[in-house]
C-alpha cells in the first residue's frame, strides 16, 4: 500500500456508509455531535451510494472498502481476547456502566460492530452508546504517507471512539498487512501521543513523495505537527513537511475545506486563502532547515511555477463564501484531472468549466459507462442535499490507502 500524491490514480479507498446512529441526532444534541443540522438519513444514503458507485466505476467493487465490513472481519478473526480488549478499552475511555459492558460482551460479531458504530442495540433499537455520525468522513481517521500509515487522533470527544476503532482495524485487518509487518514499524499512531497531539486527516495532504502538507487548525494542533514531523523525519518517510496554520474556525475546520488538488497543476481554492495574512506557511526540511512564506500563494508558486487556481464561487465574494461553506473547495481526485464534487456548488462549477473541465452529473456519467482510462478533464457532480448538512465533502468522505 502506498500513496505519494493527492491526484495519482486511486486504487483503494476506505469509506463508511451512513449508519443508523445518524438518526440519534436531534436539534438539541446536534452541535454536541458536530452537526449543524439534522439530516434525512434515507436521502443521505442515496447520495452516498451514488458517490460510492462513481468510485466503484473507477476502482471496481473491491477497491471501495467499508469500515463496517472491516471491523466485522477483524472481530471474526480475533473473536475472544482482542474483542474483549477492545470493549474494555472503550469502556475505560468512555466510562461505561458495568451493565453496558456486560451487554457488549454478549453481542455477536455483527451486533457488536453495529453497536460500536451506531451506539444502538440492533435487537431492541435502544441507544446504549453515543453514535459516531462523523465516521462517514473517513478522511479524518487515517492517512497513508508514502509507504507508512498515520492513525489519526480526533480532537473532539464526539469522535474519540472513531480513533479507537480505526486503530483496531489498522493494527489487525489483513488489508493493512504491509504496515503491520516488522512490529508495526510502518504505523505512526497519533493516539499514543497524548491529549495535546490531535491530528485529523482533513489537515494532511500529499503534495508529492517528498512533500507533505499538514494543517494546524481547529482540529489539528501544533504539538501534533511537531510530533509527526519528528517521527516522519526519523523514519526517513518524507523529506519536507509544510505547516499551514489556518484560523481556528468552524467554517474552515481543516485545510481541505479551503483547497484541494484536482490535477498536477490545479487547485480548487477559496480565494481569501491565497493571500490571507492570517495563514502562516513554513516548510521544514529533514536536515533541520526551514523556509517561511508570506502567503499560501507564494508557497504554491514556489513549489510549482505552473500552478493554477480555480476559485470557489467563481471568484464572487458572496458566492465564494456560500459555496466554501457547502464544500465547494472539497473535491477528491480519482486520477489526474478527474475529480468528484458536490452538485450544489454551481458557481464553482462555472469556474471549473471555464478552466476547461467537463462538469457532468453522477447519474448521467454512470449511464455513459465510459472506460475509466478514457475519462479526462472531468468533474463528476454528486447530489448533496443531505450530505452537505453533515459538514463535509467528497474529499472528507474518502480515506485513500492506495494510489499509483
Amino acid at each position: 500500500m502506498k500513496v505519494q500524491h493527492e491526484i495519482s490514480t486511486l486504487k483503494k479507498v476506505v469509506v463508511h456508509y451512513p449508519d443508523d446512529g445518524i438518526e440519534v441526532i436531534t436539534p438539541k444534541n446536534a452541535l454536541k455531535f458536530l452537526y449543524d443540522d439534522i439530516v434525512f438519513l434515507p436521502l443521505m444514503r442515496e447520495e452516498h451510494k451514488l458517490f460510492t458507485n462513481v468510485l466503484k466505476h473507477f476502482l471496481g467493487n473491491e477497491g471501495v472498502i467499508d469500515t463496517f465490513q472491516m471491523l466485522k472481519e477483524v472481530l471474526l478473526e480475533n473473536p475472544n481476547q482482542s474483542k474483549l480488549k477492545l470493549i474494555d478499552y472503550i469502556a475505560d475511555l468512555e466510562n461505561l456502566d458495568d451493565d453496558v459492558i456486560d451487554t457488549l460482551k454478549t453481542l455477536s460479531t455483527d451486533e457488536l460492530a453495529y453497536t460500536l458504530f451506531t451506539g444502538i442495540l440492533s435487537a431492541t433499537e435502544e441507544s446504549i452508546l453515543p453514535p459516531l455520525p462523523n465516521y462517514v468522513f473517513t478522511r479524518d481517521i487515517g492517512v497513508v504517507v508514502n509507504d507508512h500509515i498515520v492513525i489519526c487522533h480526533a480532537s473532539k470527544k464526539a469522535r474519540t471512539r472513531e480513533s479507537i476503532l480505526t486503530r483496531y482495524i489498522i493494527y489487525y485487518h489483513p488489508i493493512f498487512a504491509s504496515f503491520q509487518a516488522n512490529n508495526d514499524a510502518k504505523i505512526i499512531d497519533m493516539t499514543k501521543k497524548g491529549d495535546d497531539c490531535t491530528l485529523e486527516g482533513g489537515d494532511v495532504m500529499m503534495l508529492d513523495q517528498h512533500h507533505l502538507l499538514v494543517g494546524c487548525s481547529e482540529r489539528s494542533t501544533p504539538e501534533a505537527f511537531e510530533s509527526l514531523k519528528e517521527e516522519l523525519f526519523a523514519k526517513n518517510v518524507i523529506d519536507n513537511l509544510v505547516r499551514i496554520v489556518i484560523a481556528k474556525d468552524r467554517s474552515s475546520m481543516h485545510i481541505d475545506t479551503l483547497f484541494t488538488q484536482i490535477s498536477k497543476h490545479e487547485y480548487v481554492i477559496y480565494e481569501d486563502t491565497l493571500t490571507s495574512d492570517i495563514i502562516k506557511v513554513t516548510k521544514y526540511h529533514k536536515d533541520g532547515s526551514k523556509q517561511e512564506y508570506s502567503t499560501l500563494k507564494d508557497f504554491f508558486i514556489d513549489f510549482d511555477p505552473k500552478m493554477e487556481f480555480i476559485l470557489c464561487g467563481n471568484g464572487d465574494e458572496t458566492f465564494a463564501a456560500r459555496e466554501q461553506w457547502t464544500d465547494g473547495c472539497n473535491l477528491v481526485a480519482v486520477k489526474d484531472g478527474v475529480a468528484i464534487a458536490y452538485d450544489r456548488n454551481f458557481h464553482t462549477a462555472v469556474a471549473l468549466k471555464n478552466a476547461g473541465y467537463r462538469v457532468v452529473q453522477a447519474e448521467e456519467f454512470l449511464k455513459e459507462n465510459i472506460l475509466p482510462e478514457k475519462v479526462e478533464k472531468t468533474i463528476i457532480a454528486i447530489p448533496s442535499t443531505e450530505l452537505s448538512r453533515a459538514r463535509g465533502g467528497p474529499h472528507c468522505m474518502t480515506f485513500p490507502i492506495q494510489r499509483v
